[in-house]
């Protein structure tokens, strides 16, 4: 008899957000301002920051309100002191905060950010919309460089000059090489190059997602979970790879080996162990895939070689592939195939992830392989269409079909439960 095929559960964003968990990048950008105007600015005797009362401020949060009742008085009772070089700096009570202070100041992606989100320009909500903005920046310096040693005002300069592109324009306006020149030792008269922007632009990429890192594991890990979602109650999977960073998956369910396939939050992390992978996907084709790499670093694929994530994802998948191909040339399953898959066959359930294009090198083997049958869940009629349309950037329309018109089917969306069920 052959062996029985795999159960593996992939996890995205929504799954965290399907619990009540504030992990949108809204919410993290939300809590970076909040950080950035309470931190930077000290208390007057009018409690006021510039004009604006600190507890509105605070009723105002979109966030958890137990974030806010850890951070709100860390924030209005912490010792300040002014360094010799006129910041305000945090005392070792709290450290966590005075660290995420250093990572904030001088960041580039975080005062762009900052700008694109006050004034609504950011393309959506999603996690794939705030890597898809990091994308077009480095994409169009880019194609404008051939070579890291060409002056990046030049470079800069002629990206936005044919329609004076408005986020481009922000983000020179918000990239300072000040510190960067200081800390490397160059003096006023060097000019600043591609090799600069891209090592600037990457340190200060690593350290909001530093930041990020603070946010989910000292902040958001700390919500408790009252409830448990019935689909993912009702599996047993062998496997799960979890594209997210917290464990809210195994705070819950315990069930499965768990793979962070992008790490894992940890606030004992130092920066340098910071193993969170934050990027953009290929968006070179042909032979430029190959011989356009001086910006692979900002790419997905690259910060999981780079921070050992994402081998085990293979292994699963050869794993798969290696029991269907021995179940195909066994004649001991006695089954109808047109209502039943065989033993050999392996499960792949989705839920709360987008299936863009940025995890196309992991996602599509798991969907697209002929030894799967995936369920994708939808949250509304809505998403299913647009997962529909995603599935067909990772595995092309014909193998959609051919998956989904497979009797029985081995592509199939089916839209979640509205309910939830409380935890016992």
């Amino acid at each position: 008899m052959a062996d029985k095929g795999k159960k593996i559960l992939i996890l995205g964003n929504g799954f965290d957000l399907a619990h009540g968990l504030p992990t949108k990048y809204s919410h993290f950008l939300e809590f970076c301002q909040k950080f950035e105007m309470l931190w930077n600015n000290e208390k007057n005797k009018n409690n006021k920051i510039i004009g604006v009362d600190k507890t509105q401020q605070f009723e105002r949060w979109l966030s958890d309100e137990l974030i806010r009742t850890f951070f709100e008085p860390a924030c209005h009772n912490k010792p300040i002191m002014r360094s010799n070089k006129g910041y305000i700096d945090g005392t070792l009570d709290y450290y966590e905060l005075s660290e995420i202070h250093a990572l904030l100041v001088d960041n580039v992606w975080f005062e762009y950010f900052k700008e694109l989100y006050s004034t609504n320009c950011m393309k959506g909500e999603n996690w794939i919309d705030f890597e898809s903005e990091i994308r077009f920046i480095v994409k169009e310096v880019d194609q404008e460089s051939l070579s890291l040693t060409k002056l990046w005002d030049n470079v800069i300069d002629k990206a936005i000059a044919p329609y004076g592109n408005t986020k481009l324009n922000i983000f020179k306006n918000r990239l300072k090489f000040d510190k960067y020149m200081q800390r490397k030792g160059l003096n006023s008269k060097y000019k600043i190059t591609i090799r600069d922007f891209r090592e600037k632009a990457f340190e200060d990429l690593e350290r909001l997602t530093r930041v990020l890192e603070f946010y989910l594991a000292a902040f958001v890990e700390k919500i408790p979970v009252r409830e448990e979602i019935p689909e993912i109650s009702s599996l047993n999977p062998d496997y799960v790879i979890n594209f997210n960073y917290t464990d809210t998956y195994e705070r819950i369910y315990k069930k499965g080996e768990v793979y962070h396939i992008h790490g894992k939050a940890d606030v004992n992390h130092s920066a340098e162990d910071n193993n969170m992978v934050l990027g953009i996907d290929e968006y070179w084709l042909g032979n430029d895939r190959d011989e356009r790499t001086n910006f692979t670093i900002f790419k997905k694929f690259a910060q999981r070689i780079q921070k050992h994530t994402g081998n085990e994802s293979y292994r699963y998948l050869y794993e798969m592939q290696k029991l269907f191909k021995a179940g195909e040339h066994s004649c001991s399953d006695n089954v109808d195939l047109l209502k039943e898959h065989p033993d050999w066959v392996s499960y792949v359930y989705v839920f709360g992830h987008s299936l863009d294009v940025t995890d196309k090198d992991i996602l599509s083997g798991f969907i697209g392989d002929d030894s799967t049958s995936v369920t994708v869940y939808c949250k509304d009629k809505g998403t299913e269409g647009e997962l529909i349309a995603n599935t067909i950037k990772l595995i092309g329309e014909e193998k959609l079909l051919a998956k989904s018109n497979h009797l029985p089917t081995k592509l199939d969306y089916i839209i979640q439960q509205e309910h939830m069920w409380p935890l016992k």
